[in-house]
């Protein structure tokens, strides 16, 4: 566990032959939300510390960008801790997720959509990375500039615990055909990524950024 920034935790594991880091993430706001759960065996190794950041309060919300074992595998570790939790995620996410046996509180969200609870304010952004590049979300709270950027943004290296200095518009305009097949996906997420203003990119894979 790694502490990046106020109020954001990131657990992680990184795989040396693939040279590849996998994270998840806890707002300790309240209310709490978790940036996807990783598989069943990365939640139930980092309930434990979870509980411990949170004592008597409880994670209301868990994100889910996609359907991936590391975004959604491990939602019934944590449906069993905190059964009251929501599943916020894509419209498609929300079909899918119960036909995996999930039972929990499944909240679709989508562009237009945003959650004003507490200490949260919550925006989407549409993300055709599920299948068949089928609708998924970005999510950014836009109280503390945090953006969870899932799969967007991916890089190998041993990015536990780092974050690396970048530039939101350099960033954005990166994006090609390797992050987000077909011109027109590429146009529309750009479009709409160009109307946040982050802070810090969570990243689901790689370095975060400091934009």
């Amino acid at each position: 566990m790694k502490k990046i920034a106020e109020h954001l935790y990131q657990f992680s594991i990184y795989i040396p032959p693939m040279d590849f880091t996998i994270h998840q993430y806890l707002m300790d706001t309240d209310p709490a939300i978790l940036f996807a759960t990783g598989t069943v065996q990365q939640a139930q190794a980092v309930l434990p510390e979870i509980k411990e950041i949170l004592g008597e309060r409880e994670l209301k919300y868990i994100f889910v960008s996609h359907v991936e074992s590391d975004e959604a595998g491990g939602i019934a570790v944590f449906q069993k801790e905190y059964p009251e939790m929501i599943v916020l995620c894509s419209d498609l996410a929300a079909r899918e997720l119960p036909g995996y046996g999930f039972t929990c509180h499944i909240t679709p969200v989508r562009e237009e959509i945003t959650i004003e609870d507490g200490e949260l304010d919550l925006c989407f952004i549409n993300y055709p990375a599920d299948v068949h590049l089928q609708n998924g979300v970005l999510c950014m709270d836009k109280k503390s500039g945090i953006m969870y950027s899932a799969d967007l943004f991916l890089q190998y290296g041993n990015g536990v615990g780092q974050l690396i200095q970048s530039n939101w518009e350099t960033e954005v305009s990166a994006i090609d055909e390797d992050r987000m097949p077909g011109l027109q996906n590429q146009k529309k997420l750009k479009e709409s990524l160009a109307l946040c203003k982050p802070k810090i990119v969570a990243v689901g894979h790689g370095f975060c950024m400091e934009v």
